[in-house]
């Protein structure tokens, strides 16, 4: 009897231990070897080691982040996704790339213990951030409402295919900053950065987005650049470059308070964009290359100003700026196909002793007796240099603009 007892106590024992279990999980409690996941998942990568007596402010930005990183230098491929605290400087080394994911929001803070007190994506290796149109990946201030809360992302000598597509950076001293670099942006928005993206001595294709809100959109020095279907509106300049070789195609540029583009000793190629409601529309010094069918109007001063410079000027429609439609200052340049209309002060100002050659233009439909009054030069102020502005066009060279 006391054998078969035994047997069947045996044999009740797993239903038993079953049945308990399903009753603690019934019950709201975790198995002793099951541990129940916060609402948000947690880590936390630091160079030095948490830092003591964290404030609340910080504590609470702590909880809600799904990984935390403190002046960390990652040295293997890394991953990011969802919410993402970086106190300080987050670097990639040169043999590691980071990849983020769609959705991911990487929010910033200055600490005293980093160099200089910054904040800064340092991308040495290469970087992946693969947003979509309908989840972006943002990067921003831990602070939110901060101006100029963090420094910014910064490419430092990586020429290893970098990509950031459909992003959003927010809030930075300088949104990108490439240093000797090369990279592709596609869809990347900089929203009230104090200047959106800086090249120097680097290589960028550049598909749609834009900068808007800051001091300067775009700074280009000594690179070669590839930009199109971008916005730049709102910032004091749009786009200032100097020894830059730049590929402009469909990019809008409007209420830019000082001007859209201001370029010194650049070789440009500008075709079928938009400058209107700047300051200036274009300022180009010692520049070469070529402007076509784009719209240059609306201005508060000068539509074009052309400083020492040897471009094609042809197949725009430059109207209703404040001050001359086009101006120059030497007789480098030449402008056909274009059609002036209701400049403020003159369609074309010649500045230079220089003759200028603008034939093949369209000058509003005024007679024939009347264009010579649209244009400023040598029958004005005979230290100026002629405009030959014969034969002419009768009707619009760009209504097909």
């Amino acid at each position: 009897m006391d054998l078969i007892m035994k047997v069947d106590t045996c044999r009740l024992m797993p239903v038993v231990l079953i049945l308990g279990i399903w009753v603690g999980s019934a019950s709201g409690a975790a198995p002793a070897d099951v541990v129940s996941p916060d609402p948000v998942s947690r880590t936390e990568h630091s160079a030095t080691g948490p830092a003591d007596g964290a404030s609340p402010q910080r504590a609470v930005s702590l909880r809600a982040a799904d990984t935390i990183y403190r002046n960390k230098v990652l040295i293997e491929d890394t991953v990011l996704r969802g919410e993402v605290l970086v106190e300080g400087a987050l670097t990639v080394a040169p043999q590691a790339t980071l990849t983020i994911e769609p959705g991911t929001v990487i929010r910033f803070r200055r600490t005293e213990s980093s160099a200089g007190g910054g904040a800064a994506l340092v991308v040495r290796g290469r970087i992946l951030a693969n947003g979509n149109g309908e989840k972006p990946v943002r990067f921003t201030s831990a602070d939110d409402g901060s101006a100029s809360g963090w420094d910014g992302i910064v490419l430092l000598a990586s020429d290893k295919k970098n990509l950031l597509e459909h992003c959003r950076v927010e809030g930075a001293g300088i949104g990108c900053e490439a240093l000797f670099s090369s990279f592709s942006m596609k869809y990347v928005q900089f929203v009230a950065c104090h200047t959106g993206i800086v090249l120097k001595e680097s290589t960028a294709v550049i598909i749609g987005g834009g900068s808007g809100g800051g001091d300067v959109g775009m700074v280009l020095r000594d690179s070669e650049v590839d930009l199109r279907e971008a916005v730049f509106t709102g910032n004091r300049r749009g786009l200032v470059a100097a020894g830059t070789s730049l590929f402009l195609s469909g990019v809008t540029f409007s209420d830019n308070r000082e001007a859209g583009i201001i370029a010194d000793n650049c070789r440009l190629r500008i075709s079928s964009s938009s400058f209107a409601g700047n300051g200036i529309g274009l300022g180009l010094t010692s520049c070469e290359g070529g402007i076509d069918a784009c719209r240059i109007e609306n201005n508060a001063g000068d539509g074009l100003f052309l400083d020492r410079s040897r471009l094609k000027v042809s197949g725009n429609e430059i109207s209703h700026n404040g001050k001359a439609g086009l101006r120059v200052s030497d007789g480098g340049s030449v402008a056909w196909g274009n059609s002036f209309s209701a400049n403020g002060e003159y369609d074309l100002y010649n500045a230079g002793s220089d003759d200028f050659t603008a034939i093949g233009n369209w000058w509003g439909g005024v007679p024939a007796s009347g264009i010579v009054q649209r244009i400023y030069g040598q029958h004005q102020d005979q230290s100026r240099g002629k405009v030959r502005y014969e034969p002419f066009q009768p009707e619009s060279a760009a209504n097909g603009l």
